[in-house]
């Protein structure tokens, strides 16, 4: 091989050394943009689940509140109807009294019933 010819080559390789540096630093920002935005939207989904368990919080805080007033209410209801019956009335049976004192059951019952009945 002559001189030339190694000059030739040498360049060819020098060009594609530069040429993939080139495609390489191109593929790097690239995936350094989309690093990016994915690194977005994981944030947004973040914040979107976050916002999903507060609804649910507030949702089981509220319900805790209903628990408490069934419990109110069935009470005063019960000692009602024992009046009634010692006066001498049919008193109508209670609604459905709840089957744990602790809000966890309670709901644990309700999601079951809406179950059996189809509307979960």
């Amino acid at each position: 091989m002559n001189g030339d010819a190694v000059d030739r080559l040498m360049n060819i390789i020098l060009q594609m050394q530069i040429n993939l540096a080139h495609v390489t630093e191109t593929f790097q920002q690239q995936t350094y943009e989309v690093r990016r935005q994915l690194e977005a939207i994981f944030e947004e989904e973040k914040k979107v689940l976050a916002r999903c368990l507060d609804g649910i919080d507030d949702r089981l805080k509220e319900c805790s509140t209903f628990v408490e007033d069934y419990k109110r209410h069935y009470a005063a209801l019960s000692t009602m109807r024992e009046q009634l019956r010692r006066l001498g009335s049919e008193a109508n049976g209670l609604p459905a009294d709840l089957p744990s004192e602790r809000v966890e059951g309670v709901i644990a019952w309700r999601l079951q019933e809406l179950r059996i009945q189809g509307k979960l």
